[in-house]
């Protein structure tokens, strides 16, 4: 049988189709733009982190999200094509001042390297149950060098503007570390309300 090539679909594509879905059809004319949100939480021995639930109460620099919430706001969207955990340990004194931020590793904190990593989108579950395992450089299939920790997704996730979405991270029993955060970073290619004109 011969194959049929039917193009690519690129992230700006799907986004543009998933909003179309929703009845959102002018995302299209909307910026193109790099996406990047993050949300930071205490490693305060909870075993799930419900990472940009209720963002809207903390301040920059813990995540950048705070007046949208974990929403995007009209006319913005976002592809999830990659996310990355880091670890920031900062002063007693001076909170906002990391004394240190570190890549996740496998060696000091086991109770994230069995975690599971899930993401919802308007309550409906589209990523669920994937190992962080998977996002170390030793069973990262994307990773190119011994240390990048930055997970690519084999299926590209949309989030329409002003669908409520949470990324959790539920992990085995630890104990709690003063003064130091776990920070997720997503990132992708999306779109940025644009009233005038796009670039």
């Amino acid at each position: 049988m011969r194959e049929i090539d039917f193009g690519t679909i690129t992230p700006q594509k799907k986004t543009m189709s998933v909003n179309a879905k929703f009845g959102n059809k002018g995302i299209k004319k909307q910026q193109g733009s790099t996406v990047i949100k993050y949300d930071t939480l205490p490693l305060d021995g909870r075993t799930e982190f419900r990472f940009f639930e209720g963002c809207q109460n903390r301040n920059f620099p813990f995540t950048n999200s705070q007046s949208e919430g974990n929403k995007l706001g009209v006319g913005n969207s976002m592809v999830v094509e990659r996310a990355y955990i880091t670890i920031t340990t900062n002063s007693a004194t001076s909170p906002f001042l990391p004394t240190s931020i570190a890549v996740f590793d496998l060696t000091s904190n086991i109770a994230l390297l069995t975690a599971e990593f899930g993401f919802t989108v308007a309550n409906s579950t589209v990523i669920r149950n994937v190992p962080l395992l998977s996002w170390v450089p030793q069973f990262n299939k994307q990773a190119e060098n011994a240390v990048n920790s930055n997970y690519e997704f084999d299926t590209q996730v949309v989030i329409p503007p002003l669908l409520e979405f949470i990324a959790t991270i539920k992990t085995q029993t630890y104990a709690a570390v003063a003064n130091a955060y776990v920070r997720l970073t997503l990132e992708g290619a999306g779109a940025i309300i644009a009233p005038k004109t796009t670039f």
